[in-house]
């Protein structure tokens, strides 16, 4: 009997949220034989649930100690509007992904340690700020005191770039039947073979000079799995709301006190074309230590003191909702976040990567790419086969959630 045949790749990417998508584009662009492996949906967890904001570093700006990640993503905005507009050859190409907002706006509340604040992230932003006349800002933060900050600062729909960039790689992307359908064949920590098996059976086998886990917190299964140290990365877990309804408009920014982002905001629509906003920021880090219930009630109080003008009763359908996810990173010695993307040999021919933030995920290829060796001859196109199964991406967290009517909210609120 003959043998399967086995493919034979440049690079084997496993995972498929932004990181391993941005990865796998690079790979392409460079010349690389490469393929993408998911085990799930494309983008579920921490990609699809990322608020699509492309920080220029003004959260960054606020603690001292945050300004050398503030370095690291100053281009970032300029670079992601690039990747829309007119992408280069090594870009990636976004013309059919969906920008939300071209900007957003920060806004500060009364406390003189906000004030402080703002000044000092308008002082250190690269990002350009401009200063807003009342009668220019969003309808909500017309009557705010103190100024009203335009940081350009691109939001992108996360489910429409997720999408765009598997439909410009399918044939380099395929799903298996969870982690069970990923066999990675080793020797002494370094990947040889590996056979891939979809939900419907079918299978084949792959040969690939280097490996790079881009899974986030599926990262430290397959390290594992291999045998290898897992002790590398730290999870950052947020307790993220959801508001949604009728009439509510929409918005994107962040709200300044101190030496944090009290609350950020951005938004998005339902398959009812229902507004929802995703509130993350310092309530959604501080949220963890709370139930649903708790952060729901903190939410509503935060909503009224950062925004005076909403009023969520001239509202139809207002309901509440949260959710938890994990923000996976590369380990640090103090715990705080890492300051740019990450990428580190784990074995011979194995890296694994982490963008640290959804805005880093080209920064992240780059340096990945950059750590592949150039085979010694040209690969030959890697296709996968057409019968193999390919991932659906991921849906929005506010598609399958349990919502709670802001009418019990407000009753069930302290008076």
């Amino acid at each position: 009997m003959r043998s399967p045949e086995i493919h034979d790749l440049d690079l084997l990417v496993i995972g498929a949220g932004i990181a391993g998508l941005a990865i796998l584009d690079r790979a392409t662009r460079t010349g690389l034989s490469v393929l993408a492996v998911e085990s799930a949906e494309s983008g579920r967890g921490q990609s699809i649930s990322a608020q699509g904001i492309i920080h220029g570093g003004l959260k960054y700006t606020l603690k001292e100690r945050d300004l050398e990640a503030a370095d690291s993503i100053r281009a970032m905005p300029e670079a992601w509007r690039r990747f829309v507009e007119s992408p280069a050859k090594m870009d990636l190409d976004l013309r059919d992904a969906t920008i939300l907002s071209p900007c957003t706006w920060v806004w500060r509340t009364d406390s003189l340690a906000s004030r402080i604040g703002m000044l000092g992230a308008k002082t250190m932003l690269r990002t350009r700020t401009d200063t807003v006349a009342p009668e220019d800002r969003p309808t909500l933060l017309q009557s705010m005191t103190g100024k009203v900050l335009r940081v350009e600062e691109p939001v992108f729909d996360t489910k429409s770039v997720l999408a765009t960039l598997s439909r410009q790689h399918e044939d380099r992307l395929v799903s298996v039947d969870h982690a069970e359908g990923l066999e990675l064949r080793s020797k002494a920590g370094r990947i040889e073979t590996v056979v891939l098996r979809d939900r419907a059976g079918a299978s084949f086998e792959v040969r690939p000079r280097q490996v790079v886990c881009a899974a986030g917190v599926g990262n430290e299964a397959i390290l594992s799995r291999l045998g290898l140290e897992t002790n590398v990365a730290q999870r950052r877990p947020l307790h993220m709301t959801l508001l949604r309804g009728r009439g509510l408009p929409e918005l994107y920014g962040h709200c300044v006190d101190g030496n944090k982002t009290r609350v950020t905001i951005t938004s998005n629509r339902d398959p009812e074309g229902r507004t929802v906003w995703q509130l993350g920021g310092d309530l959604s880090e501080r949220g963890n230590a709370r139930d649903e219930d708790e952060q729901i009630r903190v939410a509503a109080k935060e909503l009224a003191a950062v925004l005076p003008r909403l009023d969520l009763d001239a509202h139809e359908e207002v309901a509440w909702s949260s959710y938890r996810v994990d923000r996976a990173e590369r380990k640090t010695s103090s715990g705080w976040r890492p300051d740019d993307a990450e990428v580190f040999e784990a074995a011979p021919g194995l890296l694994v990567a982490w963008p640290t933030k959804w805005a880093l995920a080209p920064r992240l290829a780059a340096a990945v790419v950059d750590l592949v060796a150039a085979p010694s001859t040209r690969s030959a196109v890697f296709t996968a086969p057409a019968d193999f199964a390919r991932p659906r991406v991921a849906s929005f967290p506010w598609e399958d959630r349990t919502w709670t009517d802001h009418r019990d909210v407000r009753s069930a609120a302290p008076a």
